[in-house]
């Protein structure tokens, strides 16, 4: 509203002493000096008043313009054609003020301020339609209804009107395009933000999930074998109290350096000197993993890879072995949760350019169970790596003679093969 105020004010400034000097200097006639300095007056209210509706505003602005510019047309050319000096138009009649000749015939008008904001206002607010048709109207209405008067427009006076207007529409159209094009480019920095945001929600959703996941699950399989054993077998029992507490133990550490990791990724703090709580997990800790996991299925493990010059095991990316690893972690976990199976099988294998997992079991199937979030995240990760993860239970075979659930995954060897395999994609 201030800027409204503001707008008017100036407006009142720039029409009104122009207003008053053309009535002052004219032989026109109380009543066109009257209707000058009162559209001077009373546009800026018009422009103040009318400010929530700007289509409206500009309408009755360009009425009051239109008949200003006619008024005073006809009233001076009326007075100059019966003036006993036949003065041209454009020009007093000589009885005005000394300072007013030559700015007072019937082509003269004060600058619109008033009309031409409003016309740049309606614009920005998106009334397109009611700006350029006013703009049209008082052109088209001096040009033609004024020659009834006996007024002929002069080609320069013509000129000038169209390329005041046209640049009054040009600046509200080009002003709104800026915003426009500001306001969308604030909108698809926003929804990049929601998707980032999302994005880190699901990646934090999916790493504590599959690190308390599979400690919470592996402690639950102990605490059942140690409450079972607590009596006939105490020394079972110990046992698996003590594999609860290497469990928790280690499950405390992985939820540390996921936190440390979070920490380090909000504050950009690369290469920062703490180090941390723990390595990130690949597959050559998969058989410190089956290890673990005592008191259920017996897991073997079939590692494919191909040997490194040192004669350890060739690793893929840290990336694609840290997915490879969650994504075992959590089909064996669901083995030890749900398949109610004897055996697990575990094998991995590496093409030129893939990394491919297979885990396999002899239990139940999923069944009619819904695919969780432990299912999910594993998708996930494959798919953020422009791999794939891929599920086959006894259930959807239908054959008798199969059984179990089979868990395959097919990622890249490396992020570097994960991003040409993207560009090929698209």
């Amino acid at each position: 509203m201030s800027r409204t105020l503001g707008l008017s004010a100036i407006a009142l400034l720039l029409q009104l002493p122009f207003a008053i000097v053309l009535a002052a200097g004219s032989d026109a006639g109380i009543v066109a000096g009257a209707v000058r300095i009162g559209v001077a007056v009373a546009s800026p209210l018009v422009f103040l008043i009318l400010a929530r509706r700007p289509g409206l505003r500009v309408a009755v602005l360009a009425g009051l313009t239109l008949l200003d510019i006619l008024v005073w047309a006809a009233l001076a050319s009326a007075a100059e054609s019966s003036s006993d000096f036949g003065f041209v138009a454009g020009h007093g009649s000589g009885n005005g003020p000394p300072w007013s000749q030559g700015f007072a015939g019937p082509e003269m008008t004060p600058f619109y301020a008033a009309y031409l904001s409003a016309i740049v206002a309606a614009m920005l607010g998106g009334q397109t339609v009611p700006a350029i048709a006013s703009a049209a109207g008082v052109w088209l209405g001096a040009l033609l209804i004024g020659p009834l008067f006996g007024v002929d427009w002069s080609a320069g006076r013509v000129a000038s009107a169209s390329i005041g207007l046209a640049i009054a529409v040009g600046i509200g159209a080009f002003v709104r395009r800026r915003r426009e094009t500001r306001r969308r480019e604030a909108a698809a920095t926003a929804a990049r933000h929601a998707e980032v945001v999302q994005d880190e929600r699901l990646r934090i959703a999916r790493d504590l999930h599959d690190v308390l996941g599979h400690s919470l699950s592996q402690i639950n399989v102990q605490a059942g074998v140690g409450e079972h054993l607590i009596d006939r077998d105490p020394e079972q029992a110990r046992a698996a109290l003590a594999a609860i507490r290497r469990l928790s133990s280690t499950g405390l550490n992985e939820v540390r350096a996921l936190l440390h990791t979070m920490r380090s990724d909000m504050t950009g703090a690369e290469g920062s000197e703490d180090a941390p709580l723990a390595p990130v997990l690949g597959l050559d800790d998969l058989p410190a993993l089956i290890a673990s996991m005592t008191g259920g299925p017996a897991i073997d493990l079939d590692d494919r890879r191909p040997l490194a010059a040192d004669g350890t095991r060739q690793r893929p990316g840290e990336a694609v072995g840290a997915a490879a690893y969650r994504i075992v972690q959590e089909a064996l976990t669901n083995v030890v949760r749900h398949a109610r199976a004897e055996a697990a099988h575990v094998e991995i294998a590496r093409t030129e350019t893939r990394l491919h997992i297979r885990v396999h079991d002899d239990g139940t199937g999923l069944g009619e169970a819904q695919e969780g979030t432990g299912i999910i995240g594993m998708r996930e990760r494959a798919k953020l790596l422009h791999g794939t993860v891929t599920i086959t239970s006894a259930s959807e075979t239908g054959t008798a003679a199969a059984s179990g659930t089979e868990v395959a995954a097919d990622l890249p060897w490396t992020t570097a093969e994960a991003g040409r395999t993207g560009e090929d994609d698209r």
